[in-house]
């Protein structure tokens, strides 16, 4: 995988270290871990980023404002989640991965976006 850089929302500090050291052992540059919307917003408007994993509920706040920054700087982002996508969620387009997911789930949710996303 090429070097990306990418914006990880987790609100799970042990979650957030998990994600940091497998997208790191793949050569991924983390931004963050962003652990509230604040931070992760200003990550969002801020970073140079290629792709960004959002844990859906961010101390009980849906991250879909950090969400919508993304999508205006067209960049894809992965709703990470232990729940069921909710039925009134915005970006009924975004992919979710589930957790708890292996190291190849979240690797090839990252491939199958950037695949996605990239200009053909």
């Amino acid at each position: 995988m090429v070097s990306r850089n990418i914006l990880v929302l987790e609100d799970e500090p042990l979650v957030a270290m998990m994600l940091e050291d497998e997208l790191e052992a793949m050569g991924i540059h983390v931004g963050g871990p962003a652990n509230n919307l604040k931070s992760a917003l200003q990550l969002a408007e801020l970073s140079n980023l290629d792709v960004a994993l959002l844990d859906l509920s961010i101390n009980g706040e849906y991250a879909t404002k950090v969400a919508d920054k993304l999508r205006s700087r067209r960049v894809p982002f992965i709703f990470v989640t232990g729940y069921d996508r909710p039925p009134g969620l915005l970006y009924r387009d975004a992919s979710v991965l589930h957790k708890p997911f292996s190291q190849i789930d979240l690797r090839m949710a990252l491939i199958a976006l950037l695949e996605k996303s990239s200009p053909t």
